[in-house]
């Protein structure tokens, strides 16, 4: 996706999109997330076509890499509107992927 992306963009062209911070492991959410996954797992195992939508295979570390192979610089900004988690961090980031 992201070679796509780039592939379309000119040189200083930016792909931005919002990225919500992971749930804490051990959270509701957290685990709503988790068996949503193994859920949706085990129906492509069984159905088709794959039912392809996966929450917690979103991870912002392999977002950064898979950006930065694609040919992007890599920028995060907090979005204080969408509130902080109570650690202070964001609960999302805007990911600001720059064309080299």
């Amino acid at each position: 996706l992201f070679a796509q992306v780039c592939r379309v963009l000119r040189p200083g062209g930016q792909f931005v999109f919002p990225m919500p911070a992971p749930a804490r492991p051990g959270s509701r959410g957290y685990w709503a997330m988790l068996g949503f996954d193994g859920a949706m797992r085990v129906r492509n195992a069984v159905w088709r076509p794959p039912f392809v939508m996966y929450y917690r295979t979103f991870r912002l570390g392999d977002v950064r890499r898979g950006l930065d192979r694609a040919g992007f610089d890599v920028a995060l900004h907090p979005l204080p509107e969408l509130g902080e988690r109570p650690d202070r961090s964001p609960r999302a980031r805007l990911v600001v992927a720059t064309r080299r």
